[in-house]
Parts: structure tokens; sequence; C-alpha cells
């Protein structure tokens, strides 16, 4: 779907991340600012979680599963995909 090269207006050409930066590279400084922020905010509300929880996660296996483990590597690039999209939504919708 991402990569049909018959699409003649280029709105699918790519990846979804591939795309999602080109949406922050060419949306105005202030909504991309805006963007980037929440995405940053997100991210650090996650590690916090991480560091308060009572849970034990390991961070080394989870890096090691990122790189080998095919199964996470997929579910880790739909999660970023899905992300990416979020995001693409977001500032095109405020821009118009």
């Amino acid at each position: 779907m991402w990569e049909n090269a018959n699409n003649e207006d280029g709105m699918f050409e790519g990846t979804p991340i591939g795309k999602w930066k080109e949406v922050v590279f060419n949306a105005s400084r202030g909504l991309a600012e805006s963007e980037l922020e929440r995405l940053l905010e997100e991210l650090a509300l996650y590690e916090m979680a991480f560091e308060d929880s009572d849970i034990d996660i390991n961070l080394r296996e989870l890096f090691y599963k990122a790189h080998h483990d095919e199964a996470f590597k997929q579910r880790l690039q739909e999660r970023k995909n899905s992300i990416a999209i979020e995001s693409m939504s977001k500032i095109l919708s405020e821009n118009e």
C-alpha cells in the first residue's frame, strides 16, 4: 500500500516514517515544534513509568529483541509506523 509506484500524486509513496519526516520538515515551524514537543513528552512519560514501575524490565533483552527477534522487530516497526501516521495526521489537520 505505502510503496505503490503507480500512484500519480505520490501521497502513498514511500514508508509512513519517510512521509512523516516529509510532513514534519515541510510543516510550519510552530506546528512541527509542537508535535516534536508532544512526542518528547510522551517518550519522557514512558521512561518515567519504566523507572517508577515495580515490574522488572530487562532493557538489554528489549534492545536485543529489537535487533535480532524478527517478530519483535515487526511489531516495533508497526508501532513506529502508527506513531508516524498519527503525528502526520495531527500536523496536517492543524496546517489547513
